[in-house]
Order: structure tokens, then C-alpha cells, then sequence
């Protein structure tokens, strides 16, 4: 049925098409407001109808449009699949809503994980709760700073094979190796190998809470040492990313290490204090922080050194 209907509807879509993309952008919010209005059944034949045109006109609508259009179509994904996974696909800031919606089925989620859709990746492996399937998806073809934010998630089940997945792929990355130690689910072997001393690296609020009392007594480099070996990386590089006074550079490295936005203001001012420099702008280092892509931050930490981490020694077995 549904091949009959599409090329019963190739004239409407073709007619789309050709307007304006202003007038096809109005067109496609009034159509998204209709349906977010009706939220007609999924199994009911306008559902399909309004789902393909939607698709369709979508994929030509401007930016600010789809933008738009995205957190009303989350509240419809289980009657719009095909739009839904029109925008699911689209740039980070339309897609972004669309994958976090709790109607979004591992099925559709699943069709958005691709290699080189490593940002969307990102966002579904934030998601409260992730499916066994999902998680060894995103672990068979994650980059680093994707598998970090899975592993970093308590929400993601991961398999057996998914673990070995990560091991076998980045096993040589020091931050996936402290991450995986850290997994109370993760297979007692792979913990056992890859568990870090605790006074080499400390993650999540006790990295925070360490990074507090640092800043508060302007001690700037331990602060960022401390960092440095969250996420594997060789301190010796965050004393040159200090001297060469690079406050991305640090923003990309307490992105990849969990740090909050709060957290990295503090530094940043601390900084900048020890430094004997100015603080005129220093309330505006949170909203940097956040704006900063993965792509940059993926850029910058691929640059900066290993460290060499002191691992548990595997256990015998008798």
C-alpha cells in the first residue's frame, strides 16, 4: 500500500518542490502544526499520507524551518516515522530533539548510527536508557570521544562482544581503558586488566570535586594535570597547553574528561588570576564551553600525547 500511495502523491511532491523554500518552509510548519494538533493514530491512512509529504518537504526546507518543525515532530515520531527520521538525520541542531524523544524506537535510532555520523552518535549515547543492541551498535563504529560518552553513561547496556568491541578497537586509548575499569558491568576480565590506579586518575564528581578545591586556591596546574590523566593524555602536554594560554584547548580537554560548564569557569578565572590577567569577560567562558562542536574538541585532544598508564597486572588464574 504504501508504494501506491507515494506514487499517488509524486504530483503534490513534485509541486512542493517547486516553491520557494520560504513558502515551502511556512508549508511545512503548517503541516507539522496540524499534525501536532491531531496526533492521528499510526495506523490510520492520513498518518502515512502526512508522514511521506512531510518527509519529502522536508528535506528542501530551510534551516530555521526544520529547526521549527523538530520538537513538535518528537511528540509525533510513532505516526511520522519517515519525517522523523528525516530530521534525525539532518545537521545536530535539528536532529538533536528528534533523538533524544523517548518515542524514538531503537529500530529508527539504529538507521541514524552510521560512521560518519559520529555528532548524532554522541547524542544517542546521552540517552537515559539505551538498549543492549543500540549501545553495541554505537561500540562497533564509535570514534573515542563517542565511545567515552557511552561508556560514561550508566543508562547504556552493553553486551559482552560490545565490551570486547571497544577493548578491540580502542583498547590503546588510556581515557576508554580508565572508563571501562570503572563499568560495574563490565566483564570481569576487561575491568580486571584495564582497572587504573586511583591515584593516577580520578573521573566524574570526584575529578569535579578535586578540580573545586584546586581552583580555589589558584593552583592551575595541578588542576590540570589532573585532567590530563582522566583522559589519558601526558601532563606534560596540559603545562604546554597552560603556557601557550589556550582556553579552548582546555575547554576541549574538560569536555572529553566530564568537566561542567561551572567547573571550567572556575579554572579559566584561576587562570587567568595566577596569570595577572583580566576577568572582564570571564562570565561569558561557561557559554564558549558550550558552544564548542565535537568535531573541535575531537580535533584538539587527538593532538595532545598519550600518557603511559600504570595498569593492574592480570590476575593468574589458577
Amino acid at each position: 500500500m504504501t508504494s501506491n500511495i507515494t506514487a499517488a502523491l509524486e504530483p503534490i511532491n513534485a509541486m512542493i518542490g517547486e516553491l520557494a523554500p520560504k513558502l515551502r518552509g511556512a508549508l511545512v510548519e503548517e503541516l507539522v502544526d496540524e499534525i501536532a494538533r491531531e496526533r492521528p493514530s499510526a495506523e490510520s491512512r492520513k498518518a502515512l499520507v502526512l508522514d511521506l509529504i512531510v518527509a519529502q518537504a522536508l528535506r528542501e526546507a530551510p534551516l530555521p524551518s526544520r529547526v521549527r518543525a523538530s520538537p513538535k515532530l518528537a511528540r509525533c515520531v510513532a505516526a511520522l516515522p519517515e519525517a522523523s527520521m528525516t530530521l534525525a538525520c539532518d545537521t545536530v541542531a535539528v536532529a538533536e530533539v528528534i533523538l533524544m524523544s523517548p518515542d524514538m524506537s531503537d529500530a529508527l535510532l539504529a538507521g541514524v548510527c552510521t560512521s560518519d555520523r559520529q555528532d548524532h552518535m554522541r547524542i544517542i549515547a546521552k540517552r537515559q536508557s539505551l538498549s543492549e543492541p543500540l549501545a553495541d551498535t554505537i561500540a562497533r563504529i564509535g570514534e573515542s570521544t563517542t565511545i567515552a560518552v557511552l561508556v560514561r553513561n550508566p543508562g547504556a547496556r552493553l553486551s559482552a562482544d560490545g565490551f570486547g568491541e571497544i577493548v578491540a578497537r580502542l583498547g590503546a586509548d588510556p581515557a576508554i581503558r580508565a572508563l571501562l575499569g570503572q563499568r560495574a558491568d563490565c566483564p570481569a576480565d576487561i575491568a580486571m586488566k584495564f582497572k587504573i590506579s586511583q591515584d593516577e586518575a580520578l573521573t566524574g564528581d570526584a575529578l569535579i570535586e578535586a578540580l573545586a578545591k584546586l581552583a580555589e586556591k589558584r593552583e592551575i596546574l595541578p588542576a590540570v594535570d589532573l585532567i590530563m590523566r582522566s583522559i589519558g593524555r601526558d601532563p606534560d602536554a596540559g603545562r604546554k597547553l597552560i603556557e601557550r594560554d589556550d582556553e579552548k584547548a582546555l575547554g576541549a580537554v574538560c569536555h572529553v574528561a566530564g568537566v561542567d560548564a561551572h567547573t571550567y569557569e572556575e579554572l579559566v578565572q584561576c587562570w587567568r588570576i595566577a596569570a595577572g590577567k583580566p576577568l572582564t569577560d570571564v562570565h561569558k567562558a561557561p557559554v564558549r564551553f558550550r558552544l564548542m562542536r565535537p568535531a573541535e574538541i575531537d580535533r584538539i585532544v587527538s593532538r595532545l600525547p598519550m600518557a603511559r598508564a600504570r595498569l593492574v597486572p592480570d590476575l593468574a588464574i589458577a
